[in-house]
């Protein structure tokens, strides 16, 4: 099989879980099939499946467990690609309960495959020819990092997370060729949500409608999305805002969605659109080129758009937008000058330390850029540091 990229930079093998001897369980020595080692084993217990493929679905998984390859003990990524799950056009494991991880596997052939009520982590997974790979529901949050997530019938990633679910991170994830969305995510109708997004360091790569949806439902939520160091390329727009629940991406904006997005140092390229918004968008230190319908459109009146650099984007950068809206300081018609291969800013880019440290309005600090993030003076504009130190792997 061939090498896979997991965008790795530090791999921590194992956890606490697998510390003790005792509490492995070994498919097929130990159980013949997954299905019964879940079945079998206790709270804190971890699932490690031997090289091989396996043709199971419909588990439910109702007690904290860790499911994984032998990549967890070694850490060699040669474990996830010969370790195969055929989900067989339907749910590989829904899960339940709290604390459970899934990781280090390959998965293919599913229908919301991961199907996901609670609080889990997905890490280090690839998966195939599902239709939705990884499916949060309405009591689900936690982490997803480090997957590879390749032609998904429908989305790569759908967060259905409602009023009972908890924060999330989505980091590190390369989704492509996704035939809907890369990401979609669901705001529902119920009010003091509250939930915080955090979706960076992702590559999203040829997903036919957005990179990244937000659905609204015409009601405020509380949620708040930080979305940021994310490369966006060959979508039908980068970031998506729909309105009244809709999900076909038609790049009309969301006029009804208030829920504050901060989106900052994202590259955006060669896109339809780069990004439609909702009412309130902060955007600052984004890359946006080449987007052949325009560059960001209908960013409503509480939105800001300051420090990004527009080119080549059909002569359009700016389309449908309040007149209220905070808009200046943008650098257009100059091309950022980047690396083909890492979108990385060459030696003579204008994006080098030309990024904001923080945007304050009305003395409140709304975006800060972590100090890890850059190393020179300022931050780059764009998603990869000029020195590669925090770049993405392309």
């Amino acid at each position: 099989m061939k090498a896979i990229n997991y965008l790795v930079i530090t791999i921590l093998v194992c956890n606490t879980a697998c510390s003790n001897e005792t509490q492995i369980k070994r498919v097929p020595s130990d159980y013949q099939t997954i299905a019964l080692a879940v079945e079998q084993a206790v709270e804190g217990d971890t699932i490690i499946l031997s090289p091989g493929i396996y043709h199971e679905n419909g588990i439910e998984i109702n007690k904290s467990l860790t499911i994984s390859s032998e990549w967890i003990l070694s850490g060699d990524t040669a474990m996830i690609e010969s370790t195969v799950i055929d989900a067989g056009d339907t749910i590989l494991f829904t899960v339940i309960t709290d604390d459970v991880e899934i990781s280090g596997l390959k998965v293919i052939n599913g229908d919301h495959t991961f199907d996901l009520d609670a609080r889990v982590t997905i890490k280090y997974n690839h998966m195939v020819n599902n239709k939705d790979a990884i499916s949060m529901e309405s009591n689900a949050g936690g982490y997803i990092g480090f997957n590879l997530i390749e032609n998904s019938g429908d989305d790569g990633i759908d967060l259905d997370i409602g009023k009972s679910g908890t924060d999330i991170i989505v980091e590190n994830n390369k989704i492509v060729n996704s035939n809907d969305d890369g990401i979609e995510i669901r705001l529902f109708s119920d009010p003091n949500q509250n939930i915080r997004y955090d979706i960076r360091n992702n590559i999203i790569i040829g997903s036919k409608k957005a990179g990244i949806q937000l659905i609204s439902y015409d009601v405020y939520t509380g949620k708040v999305f930080y979305v940021h160091h994310n490369i966006i390329r060959n979508c039908k727009t980068a970031l998506g805002c729909m309105d009244g629940s809709a999900t076909i991406e038609d790049l009309s904006g969301a006029l009804y969605m208030d829920e504050a997005v901060y989106f900052y140092n994202n590259t955006i390229l060669d896109n339809e659109m780069g990004a439609t918004g909702g009412n309130n968008i902060i955007a600052i230190n984004n890359i946006v080129k080449g987007n052949t319908v325009g560059g960001f459109k209908r960013f409503g009146s509480y939105s800001v758009v300051t420090n990004n650099l527009f080119y080549n984007n059909k002569d359009n950068n700016f389309v449908g937008f309040s007149d209220s809206l905070e808009q200046y300081d943008n650098i257009s018609t100059i091309d950022p000058l980047l690396d083909e291969i890492t979108l990385r800013p060459v030696h003579s880019s204008p994006c080098i330390d030309s990024g904001l440290k923080e945007l304050i309005l009305y003395g409140i600090t709304v975006i800060e850029i972590a100090t890890e993030e850059y190393s020179g003076s300022d931050p780059d504009i764009g998603a990869v540091e000029s020195d590669g130190e925090n770049s993405i792997n392309n």
